[in-house]
């Protein structure tokens, strides 16, 4: 009987707009999502229930190419593309607050829309630049840098592998 009468109060506020399509949608997959996560646990699912619900609210609040990229990875996982969003944001701010090299540049072409990849790739990057910078000289580091340019991880591996 309770589960009628939330079927029919749904289905009114549908009828009325109030409450708009995707938010059906959305429940169902959410629904969907707790019980293949929590399928013999009932507090874990109410749990999971309650915390993508919150993460859906928080979801409103972002548009974009990163919430597009998250929106991707992260399928109907709510709190996990919230998560991805922010993460995201935050690497893009640090890629910001770097230094705009060929590093920077390279990393961005390889990781396109992914600010914590190319944020990743150029701390390695730099880190292996320095390395070689201040450990290595001579025809090994000569034609390491010929053969890998800057891709410094590569050119430090190459040096190793060479002595």
């Amino acid at each position: 009987m309770q589960t009628r009468f939330a079927s029919l109060a749904l289905a009114g506020l549908f009828a009325v707009g109030v409450l708009p399509t995707f938010a059906v949608a959305d429940d169902s997959a959410i629904q969907a999502h707790c019980s293949d996560e929590w399928p013999d646990d009932a507090e874990m699912r109410a749990f999971c229930v309650s915390e993508q619900r919150k993460a859906l609210r928080q979801l409103a609040n972002y548009s974009g190419s990163i919430r597009q990229h998250c929106e991707g990875e992260w399928g109907t996982n709510f709190e996990m593309v919230v998560y991805c969003i922010k993460e995201q944001r935050s690497a893009e701010k640090a890629i910001g607050n770097a230094p705009q090299d060929e590093i920077a540049t390279r990393c961005a072409r390889e990781w396109p829309g992914q600010f914590d990849m190319q944020e990743h790739c150029a701390k390695e990057r730099r880190t292996a630049k320095e390395n070689i910078e201040l450990n290595y000289s001579g025809s090994q580091r000569r034609a390491c840098e010929r053969e890998w340019g800057t891709q410094y991880e590569m050119v430090e591996y190459c040096i190793q592998e060479g002595e």
